[in-house]
């Protein structure tokens, strides 16, 4: 009889309270199908060849979890199994030898966990250790690393040897792990989930969490985050290995070349030591960190260093700023996309595939411009997304300005995934605001404001069209996103931005990113359009960006806000006359009643007395016009005409000792300098409107 045809030994069968356990792990385990299914397949093989399959992947992905499994299956084949932890065995031949006690006959099979501590002594396990075992043999290696280079290169081991990167669970794995993991009924799934997004140890950590009440956000323990960090990311070489850390965490992608704008003399070292991690995967655009060590990375950062928290944060969105504004059209796109990632970090918005179950593995999109070839493709989707009537207002757009439409394709396939409109004006054209109505809201809403002034712009994000198929709509709205973001931050003289919204979810987006809902609706044949805009020569850039970095940390609604009041947001020449209302009716105070400055932000947000504030206020305005030794004058017309009241203004003049065309001059200087000085408080308070006040 051929030895190596002879059965293993078998072990005892295992007692009740064994099989009562190894049931309920059996009905507990979630998910790794296509991994069973290749270990099931290789258990099948016929006896002539030792197959080893390779598994890694970051701590707590599941591996060990994965061995157990690999254990059942096979016993309950009648296989014989050996079990072995190499983190526990000796750093030596002899000791592994010893642990891994492999019968010489049957088809035993043997499970290493650990196998990258294996080390120096890979190539003795390969060509010693493997070659002894019987042919129909089968080995199963988990670790952090797959086999070297040197093994997963060898010719002769070709046939035999297929490694594999375990992966995160799906979203329907993690909701059956999470609610297992859990004690009873859990609140706040969704962000438990989205926090974990398929990584098994921290579904488990975040079932433990503490319930919250509903409409509360839900937020991991501190103590969760930090065992999480120490299981995971293990313990960090120095503080400059946590730096580029905490800036990987931080952002979609890592170079080495983001790195050295922070670290300019450890970049390259320490770029090679993160790119070594388990938990970092290489993409073209460079590193990117496992989405749940990202999370987790980024809220224990902000939990134990807020100010450093938002120093680097500040620094990083800067950072892609100047790249959005100074680098050619590709790395500008990256940097915009960049940006939106780090100003929306740890927020997710319906509708546009915020899922970090998806955003990873989505199929890659690229952008083109829309030539005629695309045309088919542009209307079947604006007919599969707005109907006939959409179809229309597509056609009439891409006829007008076809240059201001972007495509979408897929990548794997070049079908057009999505599609951008986004529309720039500097002038109004009568033709394109009589036929479509939500450019002619658009006029009409700009207009009563203040008209634009030569080289200003306006944009309009027209059309967003994307397939509601998620792999495509994930990668596809990141890249329209990015388009948007960037014409922001190239475009000079830019005073309004509108998007135009049609129950596609973006509306939260907007809402966070600080765009106000229009109060017209333009109706386009049967569909209804809802506009937002901003303002940006009441908020802009930069007051922008710093609003976006307090909704990125705070949140859009803080605790500890209480109601502010309504304010109005006049247009410059609305508040402009409201100053000459206030002055003219300045002695009939039932008159000043009515006037929309009660109402604006510089004076609404203040306490006390609207009325009295407001023409305290204005006092102000008038005495600081004194602040210039030339303007005494201009400050004795205003003065005489307006406060002290009760003459003409040809006895205000004659008071004065003043020709009348020259106190004519002096009074509109004067006017425009009381205008100015309260108009530069409205925009002031305006901004700071959006931004909240926390209590101590």
């Amino acid at each position: 009889m051929n030895p190596h045809s002879a059965p293993a030994p078998r072990r005892p069968a295992a007692d009740a309270p064994v099989r009562d356990r190894e049931e309920t792990f059996l009905r507990r385990f979630v998910g790794r199908e296509s991994e069973l299914a290749r270990f099931r397949a290789a258990l099948d093989q016929p006896p002539g060849t030792v197959p080893v399959l390779a598994l890694h992947g970051p701590s707590g992905i599941g591996k060990t979890q994965l061995l157990r499994r690999f254990a059942v299956e096979a016993r309950r084949r009648g296989r014989y199994v050996v079990e072995v932890d190499a983190a526990r065995t000796g750093p030596t031949k002899e000791a592994f030898a010893a642990a891994a006690d492999v019968p010489r006959t049957g088809r035993p099979v043997l499970l290493v966990d650990g196998a990258d501590r294996l080390g120096p002594l890979e190539d003795w396990f390969r060509d010693r250790y493997l070659t002894g075992l019987p042919p129909g043999s089968l080995v199963v290696l988990a670790g952090l690393e797959p086999p070297g280079l040197r093994w997963r290169t060898d010719p002769a081991w070709a046939d035999t040897l297929r490694v594999g990167r375990l992966d995160r669970l799906s979203r329907a794995e993690s909701g059956r792990l999470l609610q297992d993991a859990a004690s009873g009924s859990i609140t706040a799934r969704s962000a438990r989930l989205a926090f974990a997004a398929g990584h098994p140890l921290a579904l488990r950590l975040a079932a433990q969490g503490l319930d919250v009440p509903p409409g509360d956000e839900w937020r991991p323990e501190p103590e969760a985050v930090a065992e999480l960090l120490d299981r995971v990311v293990h313990p960090v070489p120095s503080a400059l290995h946590r730096k580029a850390l905490d800036i990987c965490a931080h952002v979609p992608e890592t170079t080495e070349d983001l790195l050295r704008a922070f670290l300019p003399e450890q970049a390259h070292e320490v770029f090679d030591w993160l790119r070594r991690q388990s938990y970092a995967t290489s993409g073209p655009a460079g590193l990117r960190l496992l989405p749940v060590v990202a999370e987790a990375l980024d809220r224990d950062l902000g939990w134990r260093a807020p100010d450093a928290y938002l120093s680097l944060h500040k620094a990083l969105r800067a950072h892609f700023q100047n790249l959005i504004r100074t680098r050619p059209e590709p790395v500008s796109l990256g940097a915009a996309r960049a940006f939106n990632h780090i100003q929306t970090r740890g927020r997710r918005f319906s509708g546009l595939g915020r899922d970090e179950h998806t955003a990873t593995a989505a199929d890659p999109v690229y952008e083109t411009t829309c030539d005629a070839e695309d045309l088919p493709a542009v209307r079947e989707l604006a007919h599969e997304r707005l109907g006939p009537e959409g179809v229309a207002a597509v056609d009439f757009w891409l006829h007008r300005r076809p240059r201001g439409f972007r495509i979408y394709r897929s990548a794997r396939t070049g079908e057009v995934v999505g599609v951008l409109c986004l529309l720039n004006f500097d002038r109004w054209d009568a033709v394109e605001t009589a036929i479509d109505p939500v450019a002619a809201a658009v006029r009409e809403h700009v207009e009563s404001y203040r008209e634009l002034r030569p080289g200003e712009r306006v944009n309009l994000v027209r059309f967003t069209l994307l397939r509601r198929r998620p792999h495509e709509l994930v990668a596809a709205s990141a890249c329209m996103l990015a388009r948007v973001t960037r014409e922001l931050h190239v475009q000079d003289r830019l005073a309004w931005t509108f998007h135009t919204w049609s129950g596609d979810g973006l509306h939260d987006l907007l809402e966070y990113a600080d765009f106000r809902r229009l109060p017209t609706a333009p109706q386009l044949a049967a569909q209804r359009v809802t506009l937002f805009g901003h303002d940006w020569g009441t908020t802009g850039m930069s007051e922008w960006c710093d609003l976006l970095d307090d909704h990125m940390f705070f949140g859009p609604r803080a605790p500890g806000i209480t109601g502010l009041p309504h304010t109005t947001v006049l247009s410059r020449a609305a508040f402009d006359r409201a100053v000459h209302d206030v002055l003219r009716d300045w002695h009939q105070r039932e008159r000043l009643a009515g006037n929309p400055l009660l109402h604006a932000a510089f004076v609404a947000r203040r306490s006390g007395d609207p009325e009295e504030s407001l023409r305290r206020l204005v006092l102000r305005a008038i005495e600081s016009i004194d602040q210039d030794p030339r303007a005494k004058g201009q400050r004795a017309a205003v003065w005489g005409t307006y406060v002290k009241g009760g003459s003409t203004q040809q006895a205000v003049a004659r008071e004065l000792a003043l020709s009348f065309s020259t106190y004519r001059r002096y009074l509109k200087r004067g006017l425009e300098r009381v205008c100015w000085h309260l108009w530069e408080q409205e925009v002031t308070y305006a901004a700071q409107a959006a931004v909240p006040s926390f209590t101590a």
